[in-house]
């Protein structure tokens, strides 16, 4: 990308910039019989709590969160990963000559609506996609294309009749087997039903049991759950973004569709739905199915010319993602200004695209929005900081002027692709003020695409550019460098905060750009696997933990880090942050009661800025522990006392039994789990810096709370969860 667009910037506002600086109204219709009802984290819903005895050290009380709201989304939620599978495996070998019965060639399908019977969902808000035939992408022949926009989330395709005789001769041991390719950006869930008497007894095929291979052989692992949400646990299977090959699903694994007695003999099959679940990125995605056939194989002929393989060997995936984030962190950043977007009620902070990394092989734009303390100069520079929101979030200006005002220079970077939807939006808030759709007229001046959406982490088996959690942190890295390069911007002094995924992502950067001064991940953390909430299925999705997992590069991590987190997350649990702290040396816990999850809450507490400022070389520390509790029941710790604190209290926060999290959990949060324990208080008895406490009989778990109050405000640290035996 040539470096001439940052000319544009006016002179006031990067006059003495360095030489290496050039430059969702939808979900409400969807009923939950036809589609799933997905909830997350980080949305900018508030959660509003009422907390007793929060904050001053109490004998024996119980500490109760009551969530009145709690408004939040994840893009994409699925569960049950299939196993055994392995991306490096051996080619799967093909032996088409025995059994191949057509069920649908796709060669002269002129209109798929009626050839396929496919139902009219309009009502739902959800349009048909664009057909064509197409043969650059066909396995043979023509192929049936289809091109998505936004609104094209969901097809079914139902095949009746004679092109269903062919499953007479069908046993246990063959495949339906199909040609998928999705060249573009959207992956693509599929659920196969068979049924009997027009559909009325119906059964799944189940993805547990899918051979998916790509056209040059290899076989791939695919995340299974249930994306029509009601055919029953392990009924899809979703094929990631740039795959063109093979689902092949047993015949002989088939359970029975959730509400139906299931079909009794395969040879009886005369019905057979197809349910697709796009997740277009960008208005344009395709994807081409082919040769739908019964056969003793799962896959057809091999083409490893077409395995659209990039030339670069890498012995495993983490080399090639360490690789190409390398590459960014030497990238000079580039940008372009663009006033138009510049933010009402905010006139001292500015709108950018921010050049980013390439997504599948097209350039893409960030946006952003940039602030400065009004003292910012060459002679006397800032600390600055990349801000990092969370699912459902966008970049907010609010959250520049809160690190403005408090003498850091900041970007808020919008790491899901979504820029405003038009000049002088006023709310910052609203889903409807955002949008990722780019106009095929600005397309035309300018061929930058949007980076991909969140995609809760079930792309990590396909390509890295593909990847949502690469781009989010190859953004990350470029804030961080286009902060240091700025006259204004103490180099040495950058750190980075995020808020939920945004906070997985300030977790995951770390591990790859040491620059860092400091970190402050809230809510979000590593050891996510092995967290209590939903995400610890997405980050147990097909190759995230083995690829994304922040933990896999803590060893490395040098940068002070504040672990910040809610006690009762929903979205996430307190082990893991705990975990966390203890595996990342220069960490520094503080688990808060009563916090809620959202934005707000989340970048409301005092202890991210004194943390950043002591980081910083500008303020006093938080308090912390020195050392740990250690087991037992009487337990004992010293803590580092502020010089500017009047005093210091601890008490104990204890659950009486295992945490554990579930859907009828204390919070009560349709369609998530949550933590079923109510947290308990005990007070410690704090002389200087030493903290002792006798727990009681009844704790399992707990963790010493330490309050300091500093210039008329409370700061809390923690010590990390533990078992108390």
């Amino acid at each position: 990308m040539n470096n001439t667009r940052s000319a544009s910037l006016p002179p006031v506002y990067f006059d003495n910039r360095r030489k290496d600086v050039k430059k969702q109204a939808l979900c409400a219709l969807i009923i939950p019989l036809l589609f799933p009802l997905f909830a997350g984290c980080g949305g900018e819903g508030v959660a509003t709590t009422v907390v007793t005895d929060a904050t001053d050290p109490v004998s024996q009380t119980t500490v109760t969160d009551t969530v009145a709201q709690v408004t939040e989304t994840d893009p994409v939620t699925q569960t049950d990963p299939v196993t055994d599978t392995d991306t490096e495996t051996e080619a799967v070998i093909s032996d088409p000559s025995k059994k191949t019965l057509v069920i649908e060639d796709f060669n002269a399908v002129s209109d798929p609506v009626k050839e396929f019977t496919m139902p009219d969902l309009s009502v739902f808000g959800i349009a048909y996609p664009d057909y064509s035939e197409n043969e650059a992408l066909s396995l043979e022949g023509k192929a049936m294309l289809a091109v998505l926009r936004r609104d094209t989330w969901c097809q079914v395709y139902e095949i009746r009749g004679e092109k269903l005789s062919v499953f007479r001769e069908a046993d246990g041991g063959d495949y339906l087997r199909m040609y998928v390719c999705t060249p573009d950006y959207s992956s693509l869930g599929l659920t196969f039903c068979l049924g009997t008497e027009g559909g009325s007894n119906r059964s799944y095929l189940a993805a547990g049991a899918a051979v998916v291979t790509d056209i040059s052989g290899r076989r791939i692992d695919v995340a299974a759950g249930n994306d029509t949400d009601d055919a029953g646990p392990g009924s899809s299977l979703r094929v990631p973004a740039g795959f063109c090959g093979y689902v092949a699903l047993s015949l002989g694994n088939t359970a029975a569709w959730r509400g139906s007695s299931g079909i009794s003999d395969i040879k009886n099959t005369d019905y057979l739905k197809i349910d697709v679940r796009p997740s277009p990125s960008d208005d344009g995605d395709r994807y081409v199915f082919d040769a739908l056939c019964l056969s003793d194989s799962p896959t057809a002929e091999l083409y490893p010319e077409r395995s659209g393989a990039d030339g670069e060997s890498f012995g495993t995936k983490n080399e090639e993602v360490e690789f190409m984030l390398t590459e960014i962190l030497q990238k000079e950043p580039t940008f372009e200004y663009c006033p138009e977007y510049d933010p009402a009620g905010f006139p001292e902070i500015k709108a950018l695209w921010l050049d980013g990394a390439k997504y599948g092989g097209k350039d893409t734009k960030v946006f952003a929005y940039i602030g400065f303390p009004e003292n910012a100069s060459e002679s006397d520079p800032v600390p600055g900081v990349v801000l990092l929101h969370g699912g459902g979030g966008y970049a907010y200006p609010s959250w520049v002027k809160i690190w403005n005002d408090r003498g850091f220079a900041a970007i808020a970077v919008g790491n899901t692709g979504y820029f405003p939807v038009k000049e002088g939006i006023t709310d910052f808030y609203s889903a409807q003020s955002f949008t990722r759709t780019i106009s095929a007229e600005t397309l035309a001046k300018d061929p930058r695409v949007m980076p991909p959406d969140n995609d809760g982490m079930y792309s990590s088996q396909g390509r890295v550019d593909r990847m949502w959690m690469y781009h989010a942190v190859a953004q990350t890295i470029l804030c961080n460098s286009l902060l240091r390069a700025d006259p204004r911007v103490d180099a040495d002094k950058v750190g980075v905060t995020g808020i939920s995924w945004g906070g997985v992502i300030a977790s995951t950067a770390i591990g790859y750009d040491p620059r860092f001064a400091f970190a402050v991940p809230v809510y979000g953390s590593g050891y996510l696997d092995e967290a209590h909430s939903w995400m610890h299925d997405n980050y147990n999705a097909p190759g995230t933990k083995e690829l994304w997992e922040p933990s896999l590069r803590f060893e490395n991590v040098k940068t002070p880090v504040l672990w910040l987190c809610w006690a009762d997350d929903n979205c996430f649990s307190v082990n893991s942050n705990s975990k966390s702290c203890l595996a990342v040396k220069n960490s520094t816990l503080s688990v808060i009661q009563g916090l809620g999850h959202g934005h707000l809450e989340g970048w409301s507490r005092e202890e991210i800025y004194r943390f950043a400022k002591w980081a910083t070389g500008s303020g006093e520390p938080l308090p912390s522990p020195l050392t740990l509790p250690g087991k037992g029941r009487d337990i004992s710790f010293t803590v580092t006392v502020p010089a500017d604190a009047r005093s210091v209290s601890a008490r104990v926060l204890y659950i009486t039994e295992p945490l554990s999290y579930s859907p009828d959990g204390r919070l009560h949060i349709n369609g998530q789990n949550t933590i079923d324990q109510e947290w308990h208080a005990v007070a410690c008895k704090v002389e200087g810096g030493n903290v002792t406490a006798t727990l009681p009989d009844d704790a399992h778990s707990y963790y010493v709370e330490i309050s300091a109050k500093c210039g008329g405000k409370t700061y809390i640290t923690s010590t990390p969860f533990t078992d108390a035996d």
